[in-house]
């Protein structure tokens, strides 16, 4: 069983993009779990403790995402390829994804600031309030929350995708590129 390279090859995803993945999808699935507890729940003590670490989580996937795009870039040309007819669809899913990554977090912080709350990221002030405008905060609240869902039902659809077309129908070791040693 041969071990697995730290970069992408055309065979299989290398630990980096391993590690940036799994790690994002653990944390993007905290983010989800903690807004939905919230909402089914209330106000119970572990559910403010997931929501209480919302916007500490939110600034890290942030930071994840520029590392792990500027990573899938740099590792473009060696990652493993996808079907000829599907080319185009996957790459704009992707770089849809990877946009609503992007914009999600950034207007939620600026939902932060023009709430004039300071950023508290585990703690530490990373920035400070904003002259409070209350029209701004609430129509970045609203729009955070609807790219969230909307990024929430792309997730779905790309395990969807992943778990039952290839692993399921096409049995093309898709997945498996992403979660097992090569020639397991």
């Amino acid at each position: 069983m041969s071990s697995i390279a730290w970069r992408d090859t055309r065979e299989y995803y290398g630990r980096i993009s391993r590690l940036f993945h799994w790690l994002m999808a653990a944390l993007l699935l905290w983010q989800f779990a903690g807004m939905i507890a919230a909402s089914l729940v209330g106000r119970a003590p572990w559910v403010a403790f997931m929501v209480g670490t919302h916007k500490s989580i939110g600034f890290m996937l942030m930071l994840l995402v520029v590392l792990r795009s500027t990573w899938g870039l740099y590792n473009l040309s060696n990652r493993p390829p996808h079907d000829r007819g599907a080319e185009m669809l996957v790459a704009f899913g992707q770089l849809l994804m990877y946009l609503l990554m992007i914009v999600v977090p950034l207007l939620g912080l600026t939902m932060n600031w023009a709430s004039g709350k300071p950023l508290l990221v585990f703690g530490a002030q990373l920035m400070s309030g904003g002259r409070e405008m209350e029209g701004l905060a609430e129509l970045t609240a609203q729009w955070h929350v609807w790219m969230a869902w909307t990024l929430g039902v792309l997730i779905a659809g790309h395990v969807l995708l992943a778990v039952v077309w290839h692993g399921l129908i096409r049995r093309d070791n898709t997945l498996k590129k992403m979660v097992t040693r090569p020639n397991a």
